[in-house]
């Protein structure tokens, strides 16, 4: 009694738990969700078995018996409906399914009546063993053996027309399944009333869950990539002794009845003394059915990334992940590629156990170029279920015992690949060794691109000197020319100016004296055409201060003389100046005073006046008809002036490139033609001299313009 508890019980844990693993692994996956149903169905049978046989009394032996039978009505069409859905066979088969559920569902409908378990009665050593009613006879005939039998005849058709990876899930969970119903199975001649043998096969219902989950670990049944690490050993080691002290314990029970304590005592001794040994078994399974070996990953992850940025040797690095690699996963062969980016193919640099040829390189070449741009290792088994690579290519790997292929790529550049062989085991890679792979092939690719370009920069480096050395000697004669051309050019400026301000002032001066008539009277018809060469040599006189401007700014000899000067009043003096211009061309013009008169500014007041009187002329020209209005304020420690104009404005693309020399608005040629580009240009150099800052807005073109500038009022004040 008491072994059919304890293996039920262990039937009941090991299947829901396999199944829960399953299922949180990918919850939307539809094959996940109804292997979760399947084990819960498991779980229900067994975990009921195990509690019905703990009754002593007639009608909880009853209840429970009908309740584990019902948990057996859900195994054969979870069973079916995942197959199923497995093989892709589902939606084919929906008709099929609608029908099992119905007849399952009548099952649990009457599962508690006497038409499907009817008594319970004693059955060799079993004192309540279930009776089965007519209903439950049809049970056995349609589900258990009609749908279970359906289901391990699709697995088995699958497995002989399919190979490999896959072949292997489907043989495991193949197995697992026919063993496990089987021993199920040699409960029914009880149940009918047959007492040929008492149910020995029932504990081989275990070999469901281990068998699938081996298909899990080793060769990733339902994409689960499930790994035991070393904790692992040490559960499934102290859940084996808990089971086996259990054992003992009931066994000494009987010889040492009444001596509790010793039972306990000496149970306790059997675990701790059995505990090692038991260990030692799991780890020896362990590495020789699912893992190469029992590796810290973390500890290699960090191992190797250490190593890895300790040398700029391309051969040490490729030899270090060979010998890693190996190390951890023993695997029966390395290789490592190195993509050559000018002849676009891939050249072997390290490899270990296997020679690799010209057709192995070609054929990872066509894998990289199809598979390995999401920069994850592929197993290369798994590409037969692609389309997109010709079928002797994958034939010609597999041939070649390459198992795995881990890209090293830095972004989207392929820098090489890494080949690695069967495991001496045999085993397949689980996903702790596709993870490791992974990280250690983005730690690698980085380090062999940087010892590579290492590599090239110290072989170029002393062609690189010699270059630099006479491409420097080269500008230094240049620059030395270019400063002397700069000097020339400046000087040329300077002389050039110079000699034209004064023959264009006397001009200016004997022109003006002509129209006061200082020379006597002069006819109408004579004044227009002398005012107008006057404007032209005014003109000529601001670009020749301009290009004077410019010629002592860039070769720093401009001087400034600061003083404290009355901003609003130097303001509005450049204002009366100029507002005779405006009023010629029907131009409104006016000066908004500030309400409370601004402080002394300290400031250059010739370079001030120039700027204002820059502006001014500026919307004078620009301005057609409407108004100018200029300004004077105080903003915190800064003085500003601005002027605002209702003329052509100024087109968005052209304000940042508005302070710059020899720069005009695209549209100013049409209303001006004689500007230069030079006067905004001076502005904002003299501007910042002053360490103020200068600007312009404009809502766009026909929309007016505004330009300001700000100033310290005191320089060596705190706000200025």
């Amino acid at each position: 009694m008491y072994f059919y508890i304890i293996t039920s019980f262990i039937t009941a844990f090991a299947s829901i738990l396999l199944g829960f693993i399953v299922f949180i692994k990918n919850p939307r996956s539809s094959i996940n969700k109804l292997f979760g149903f399947y084990t819960l169905a498991v779980f229900l049978w067994s975990f009921f078995y195990s509690i019905w046989l703990f009754q002593n009394e007639y009608n909880s032996a009853l209840f429970w018996s009908r309740a584990l039978n019902a948990g057996a009505a859900l195994i054969p069409i979870a069973y079916l409906h995942w197959v199923l859905v497995f093989l892709k066979k589902d939606k084919a088969q929906k008709t099929l399914l609608i029908i099992g559920y119905l007849i399952t569902a009548t099952y649990l409908l009457f599962s508690f009546s006497n038409i499907y378990i009817k008594e319970v009665k004693q059955v060799f050593f079993f004192p309540y063993w279930p009776q089965g009613g007519w209903l439950y006879f049809l049970y056995l005939i349609i589900n258990y053996f009609g749908m279970v039998f359906y289901g391990s005849y699709l697995l088995y058709r699958e497995i002989e027309k399919t190979s490999g990876f896959y072949k292997e899930q489907i043989r495991y969970a193949f197995i697992g399944s026919v063993i496990a119903f089987l021993g199920g199975a040699t409960n029914f001649p009880l149940l009918l009333g047959f007492e040929i043998l008492p149910p020995i096969g029932n504990p081989l219902v275990n070999a469901f869950p281990l068998l699938f989950a081996y298909a899990i670990v080793r060769h990733r049944l339902m994409d689960i990539k499930l790994v035991l690490r070393r904790s692992s050993v040490y559960i499934f080691s102290l859940a084996t002794i808990a089971i086996l002290s259990i054992i003992v314990q009931f066994a000494l029970s009987s010889v040492f009845s009444g001596y509790d304590i010793v039972v306990n005592l000496l149970a306790l001794l059997f675990a701790v003394s059995i505990f090692p040994k038991i260990k030692d078994i799991y780890y020896h399974v362990a590495n020789q059915y699912f893992f190469s070996s029992l590796y810290d990953s973390r500890r290699v992850i960090a191992e190797t990334s250490e190593k890895l940025r300790s040398t700029l040797d391309a051969v040490r690095i490729f030899a270090f992940i060979t010998n890693t690699l190996s190390g951890i996963f023993h695997s029966k062969w390395i290789g490592i590629l190195a993509y050559d980016q000018n002849a676009k193919e891939y050249k072997v640099q390290s490899h270990e156990g296997i020679a690799i040829d010209d057709k192995i390189t070609k054929a990872v070449k066509e894998i990289n170029e199809a598979y390995l741009t999401y920069n994850i290792p592929i197993l290369v088994e798994e590409l037969r279920e692609g389309n997109y690579l010709k079928k002797q290519t994958i034939n010609l790997l597999l041939g070649a015992n390459v198992e795995i292929i881990a890209p090293l790529n830095v972004k989207d550049k392929a820098i090489g690949l890494i080949l690695l062989g069967p495991k001496e085991s045999m085993d397949m890679y689980n996903s702790e060794d596709i993870q490791v792979l992974e990280i250690i092939s983005a730690q690698a690719a980085i380090a062999i691109e940087n010892a590579l370009l290492y590599k090239e920069t110290k072989d170029f480096s002393v062609k690189l000197e010699e270059e630099v050395k006479r491409a420097t000697d080269e500008l230094r004669m240049a620059n030395e020319e270019l400063r002397k051309l700069d000097q020339t050019k400046s000087e040329f400026i300077s002389i050039a100016s110079h000699q034209l301000r004064t023959p264009l002032t006397i001009i200016k001066g004997y022109i003006s004296m002509l129209l006061e008539e200082n020379f006597g009277r002069i006819g109408d018809g004579q004044r227009a055409p002398l005012f107008k060469v006057y404007e032209s040599n005014e003109r000529l006189i601001r670009l020749v201060e301009n290009l004077l401007n410019i010629s002592r700014i860039e070769s720093g000899r401009i001087q400034y003389r600061f003083e404290a000067i009355d901003f609003t009043a130097l303001a509005e003096s450049t204002f009366k100046e100029l507002s005779g211009f405006a009023a010629k061309k029907g131009i409104k013009a006016e000066i908004i005073k500030p309400a409370v008169p601004l402080p002394p500014v300290i400031a250059d007041p010739d370079k001030i006046k120039e700027v204002v009187s820059n502006l001014i002329d500026n919307s004078v020209k620009y301005t057609k008809k409407g108004t100018i209005t200029v300004s004077t304020e105080r903003r915190g420690g800064r003085a500003r002036f601005c002027v605002a104009d209702t003329g052509m404005g100024i087109k968005p693309e052209d304000l940042p490139r508005l302070f710059k020399k020899f720069n005009r608005g695209t549209g100013s040629p049409l209303v001006h033609t004689e500007g230069t580009g030079l006067g905004l240009y001076v502005a904002k150099m003299m501007i910042k001299a002053h360490n103020g800052t200068i600007w312009a807005k404009s809502a766009g073109e026909r929309r007016g313009s505004r330009f300001c500038f700000e100033i310290p009022i005191d320089p060596s004040s705190p706000e200025g």
